[in-house]
């Protein structure tokens, strides 16, 4: 137990160093676990030169959207939405293999454009060592645009985000993680207003 504990909180230690190294960054924010750590620790080393941003669009959940908002304004952490017409995105809508690749890649877009506008020099996500790009398409895109994952480069599991986001304190540390809207409706099915709320 205690080697456990030592090495979380070495990777605590170096996760908190890789960002600060960045010297300012914007985080795509979704409200999950993994981007509300790296969200609280952006927040408590970057400061200023931090902020979280959410994608409002046909995929968010009104009451995930509300979360968001509550946990960056319990912890005091920067925070804006933007809006996201994905449903006018041909080849999102046809639902194909490539769904989510086509979905990250106009997320990022958009949160490129803000962070240039703003001046943070780096975006980041949340994804962790347990995310396998193998089965996750959308993961391309954060090769192909530079973004920073801080908690997969510095090895962090899903249990052990878990054990440090309660470790921290943070009220959300074991909540349950939901699959996005879209992946519930069947492959090569259109996506639709209609079908996203089957």
């Amino acid at each position: 137990m205690e080697t456990k504990a030592i090495s979380l909180q070495n990777k605590e230690a170096a996760l908190r160093q890789s960002i600060r190294a960045l010297g300012s960054a914007a985080l795509a924010f979704s409200g999950g676990v993994d981007s509300a750590l790296l969200a609280y620790l952006s927040s408590q080393e970057l400061g200023d030169s931090f902020t979280a941003v959410t994608i409002d669009s046909p995929l968010l959940l009104p009451e995930d959207a509300a979360e968001c908002v509550h946990f960056t304004t319990t912890y005091g952490i920067s925070h804006t939405m933007l809006s996201m017409d994905i449903l006018a995105n041909a080849n999102f809508v046809r639902n194909d293999e490539l769904r989510c690749y086509y979905c990250k890649q106009e997320i990022f877009e958009i949160i490129d454009k803000y962070a240039g506008a703003y001046g943070f020099a780096h975006l980041m996500d949340g994804s962790n060592l347990d995310d396998q790009p193998s089965r996750r398409p959308g993961m391309q895109v954060l090769a192909q645009r530079g973004i920073r994952s801080p908690l997969r480069e510095n090895a962090l599991t899903k249990a052990e985000i878990r054990a440090l986001a309660k470790k921290l304190g943070l009220y959300l540390w074991d909540k349950q993680s939901d699959s996005c809207l879209a992946t519930r409706i069947p492959q090569g099915t259109p996506i639709t207003s209609a079908t996203l709320c089957l």
